[in-house]
């Protein structure tokens, strides 16, 4: 008997998922907009990190972008500059209406983007880097944790050293970024944006 009730239990949990995902789906929630915010974003030479970038100044984010690879994360920046431009030229061009909403929101800021070097996988540069920030940029109001290293071997044949190095990156940067260096002042105002990429 209690197997069959709690076969009726799981069916309807599971069916009450599938109706809250729908629901979610069909109601999509208002996007915050993220325009003249400070956005720091790690890791932002390549990949993810990169794409984050380049949607973040779409949605004219003031980005701080952080790789340890320089020109690569200064690539990164020519990109996000060519999209200020665009959207500059477009402001330009476009006649202005009172009561645009959106369109209006910010229509003449300075949008920028400030490019450090940092290995977030050395504890004393991510402090350093990220006192650097408060001084030249001010207060950061969205972190997108993003850095991150493969190692390309498998476990058994990955040496000591490259184990550090990933965890370094990957797990300890993320305490290190997040908590030491930005999440104690987004509580201090009660304000900010976190997103851990894994």
């Amino acid at each position: 008997m209690n197997i069959l009730l709690e076969l009726f239990v799981v069916t309807f949990r599971v069916l009450w998922a599938f109706v809250l995902a729908a629901a979610k789906w069909l109601v999509r929630p208002k996007e915050k907009s993220v325009a003249g915010q400070v956005c720091l974003i790690t890791g932002a030479g390549s990949g993810l990190g990169r794409l984050f970038a380049l949607e973040f100044a779409r949605r004219r984010a003031l980005l701080v972008l952080w790789d340890i690879n320089t020109q690569s994360n200064e690539e990164t920046a020519g990109m996000v500059r060519h999209i200020y431009r665009e959207m500059a030229e477009a402001a330009a061009a476009a006649p202005r209406v009172a009561g645009d909403g959106e369109k209006d929101v910010l229509p003449h800021c300075n949008l920028q983007v400030y490019t450090y070097t940092c290995d977030v996988g050395k504890r004393e540069n991510v402090y350093s880097t990220a006192e650097r920030v408060r001084k030249e940029v001010g207060e950061v109001s969205v972190l997108v944790n993003n850095a991150g290293v493969v190692s390309g071997h498998h476990l058994l044949e990955c040496p000591d050293e490259l184990i550090e190095r990933t965890m370094m990156v990957n797990c300890h940067a993320h305490f290190w970024v997040t908590i030491n260096s930005f999440l104690l002042p987004f509580l201090s105002v009660n304000f900010g944006k976190l997103a851990a990429v894994a």
